[in-house]
This record gives structure tokens, C-alpha cells and sequence, in this order.
């Protein structure tokens, strides 16, 4: 019981230092309006998350709601590009309480625009076209926002799970588009495991449960996708973003275990001066990775992890040792008993000879 308390000890204090040391880089690299970096509409909503979730009352983080609140109210903004995006930043506000920062209501109904008859929500473009098509991001995100703020119907609600649906291949993972498995130059999902991770994260919130075949099949894929991606050996650059969201899937859905493991990788992959970098993004989107890995790291912790998985563990070990003892024990006893018969059984084979002769 000591050791248990130890190792969750040390796994709680080292990953408090790794969120301590995140949260101070993206403090230092807030802008003076409360975005980050240019284009900030797609790593602000993150980061902002990030920063609430360690303190509530965070001035820093209130400057970033607030200047994602104006992108919304603005239709000249970035953020109505395409739909992932406003997505994103109404899912940051609805999650931090600050949805009433927004001040113009047709923001929702300017989201709900995006989607179509097939249930799916636009904006991805692919070339050489660049034609805006439904995705699984743009519908994740849309719903991420949508559900988290109470302004999609069930209707809708069905029929862009009915989209996402049909985009999910066989081994669990889902595609990008009908056409397109991924794209690495799509923001906020650039390869297989985190498109599935946030499809399944938008599925929970639209009240999908374990049960569902299609979450079930897509937790397998991502738990076979730990094995390969999330170690050090398997993968020296780190799919850190992936590594976050699916902890975030592993533990919305109570599969403590995996999420532990993605978290623990997560902790090896950590840069000297704080921060993380998918090796999926390039050098653009350093905010965006650590932002999203931060609320990974504080909302899955692995301490509670580890108390619920070692006390198996140690009874496991408990069991094994006692019958090992019992086993050993039972030997000896026969030994002894063996040869005490055998030295009874010579004594009296001499002593009856003596007497013959």
C-alpha cells in the first residue's frame, strides 16, 4: 500500500510540473488582445480552455473568451470561414460558462447554415477545387458548439450523427470526407487517430454511449493505435494531439486504462521550454497542440488512475504469492515427511538384520 501511494504520488507531481510548465508558455504567449498567434481563432479556443480549467478567475483566460466572443458576434471575422472553427470556439465557451459573452444570437443559427442535406457540416475545402465539402471535423466541431450551447434540434442532431456515421471504415477509424481518409493541413484534424478521437468526443456529447457499435469499434481502432503511435519507440516525434484528444475519448468513455497510457506518452514528449508540437502540424501550430495537450493533462490525471488499477494489482500479486507460499509449503512438508519415513524405514531394516544373524 506504500508503494501504491508512492508511484500515484509521483505520477500526480510529475504531470502537475508538465502542466505547470504548458500553462506558463502559453501565458507568455498570450497576445495583448487575448488571442494567440496570428489567426488565433484556431488556437485560442484551446489554449483559452487550457488556462480556465487551472484557474477559473484567470484574467488571461477572460481576455481570451472575450475576444473569442467579439470573433463570433463579427461576420467579417476569420472564424466564418467554415465550420469547425466557430465550432471550436463556441464549444470553449459553452465548456468555461462564458456563452453569455456572445451577443448576437444569430451566431448559432449562422453555424447551423453550414450544414447540409446529407447531415454533414461544410468547410473543408480540398484542392485542386477548393470547393467547400462536409467533413468530419467541421461536423465534430459544429456539434462539439452546437450541442454544448443547447442550439441544434434532435433532428439535426441525428442527422449529422447519421453523417458521421458514414464515414467510418471498417477497423473503427473515421475519414476526413467521403473522398479524403486525412489531411495533415487540416487544423484540427490532421491524421486518422485524432479525426476518430473527436468524432467519438462530438458523439458523446450528442449522448452516444460504450454501447453504440460505432463508438465501441472506434475505441478499439484508437486503443490498437496506442501500441503503435504512443511510445517512444513506435513513434520518436509524437502524435501528441492525437495522444490528448484520445485520452479525452479513453476517459469520457471509461476506459481508464487507455487513457492512462496515452496520457503517459503524452509526458515524454514535452519541449524544454514547456510546450508540445504534434509531429502531424509542421511548425505552425505549436498553441494548438499545446493548448488542447494541456487540457488533456488536466482533466486526465493520473493519479486516481493509478490507485484504481494498482489495488488489482497488488491483489493480483497477493493471490500469486499466497499460492506460491501454499505450494512451497506443501512440498517441504512432503520432503520431510518422505524422508523421515525413509530414515524410520533403514533403522528398522538394520536392527532386524542384527537380530537375524
Amino acid at each position: 500500500m506504500a508503494s501504491q501511494t508512492h508511484y500515484a504520488n509521483a505520477a500526480a507531481t510529475s504531470q502537475a510540473s508538465e502542466v505547470k510548465s504548458a500553462l506558463h508558455w502559453l501565458s507568455s504567449n498570450e497576445n495583448a488582445d487575448g488571442s494567440f498567434e496570428s489567426y488565433g481563432q484556431i488556437p485560442t479556443p484551446g489554449a483559452a480552455l487550457a488556462l480556465w480549467l487551472n484557474d477559473s478567475h484567470s484574467a488571461q483566460a477572460a481576455k481570451s473568451f472575450s475576444w473569442l466572443a467579439s470573433q463570433l458576434d463579427s461576420s467579417s471575422s476569420y472564424a466564418w470561414g467554415e465550420a469547425d472553427i466557430p465550432g471550436a470556439m463556441l464549444h470553449s465557451l459553452s465548456a468555461s460558462s462564458n456563452v453569455p459573452l456572445i451577443h448576437n444570437q444569430s451566431d448559432f443559427s449562422n453555424l447551423l447554415t453550414y450544414q447540409q442535406s446529407s447531415g454533414g457540416f461544410t468547410g473543408y475545402a480540398p484542392g485542386p477545387s477548393y470547393v467547400p465539402v462536409a467533413s468530419s471535423v467541421d461536423t465534430d466541431m459544429a456539434l462539439w458548439g452546437l450541442v454544448g450551447t443547447n442550439h441544434i434540434t434532435s433532428q439535426n442532431r441525428t442527422a449529422a450523427a447519421n453523417f458521421l456515421f458514414s464515414l467510418q471504415n471498417s477497423d473503427g477509424s473515421f475519414n476526413l470526407t467521403s473522398a479524403v481518409s486525412s489531411d495533415p493541413l487540416n487544423a484540427f484534424g490532421p491524421e486518422p487517430i485524432s479525426v476518430t478521437a473527436l468524432t467519438i468526443l462530438a458523439m458523446k456529447d450528442a449522448s452516444y454511449t460504450s454501447t453504440s457499435n460505432h463508438v465501441s469499434k472506434a475505441l478499439d481502432f484508437l486503443t490498437k493505435m496506442i501500441s503503435a503511435n504512443f511510445t517512444t519507440t513506435g513513434d520518436h516525434k509524437g502524435h501528441v494531439y492525437g495522444a490528448a484528444l484520445s485520452a479525452l475519448a479513453f476517459q469520457a468513455y471509461g476506459r481508464n486504462v487507455q487513457a492512462l497510457a496515452s496520457v503517459a506518452f503524452i509526458m515524454t514528449q514535452q519541449k524544454s521550454d514547456g510546450s508540445f508540437l504534434d509531429a502531424a502540424r509542421g511548425s505552425t501550430q505549436k498553441t494548438l497542440d499545446t493548448g488542447w495537450v494541456t487540457i488533456a493533462l488536466q482533466q486526465v490525471q493520473p493519479g486516481p488512475l493509478f490507485s484504481s488499477l494498482l489495488p488489482r494489482i497488488f491483489l493480483v500479486g497477493i493471490i500469486v504469492a499466497v499460492g506460491a507460499v501454499a505450494v512451497v509449503g506443501v512440498v517441504v512438508t512432503y520432503l520431510v515427511l518422505r524422508r523421515r519415513a525413509s530414515k524410520r524405514t533403514v533403522t528398522s531394516g538394520v536392527a532386524t538384520t542384527i537380530s537375524t544373524y
